[in-house]
């Protein structure tokens, strides 16, 4: 399997779910060059739990990243322009709340 590395000082935008369920998790600057793929087998040794299916823990595996050094969370905003053409601006937070 071909090695994914994320880059020292690249943007990381973490998401998950499908159709209604999608969400986006967070914004990340990637600190230290690490194989995502790789550090979920080892995350998944140390977290057998998070192997049964439908049972892979996010938040924890992001912590794990994160304390390894891997990663460092952003605060962020969304400016969402609106839909079918309306312009009906809205500002959010990361909590997905208007300011």
């Amino acid at each position: 399997m071909e090695k994914k590395i994320l880059k020292s000082g690249s943007l990381l935008m973490i998401d998950c779910g499908e159709y209604s369920d999608y969400s986006v998790l967070g914004f990340f600057v990637v600190l230290n060059e690490f194989d995502p793929i790789e550090e979920k087998e080892l995350f998944l040794e140390k977290n057998p739990e998070c192997k049964e299916h439908y049972n892979f823990d996010n938040d924890k595996y992001i912590g794990f990243l994160i304390s390894k050094g891997y990663l460092m969370e952003v605060d962020y905003n969304s400016l969402y322009l609106g839909g079918y053409g309306e312009g009906d601006l809205e500002l959010y937070n990361k909590l997905n709340r208007n300011f």
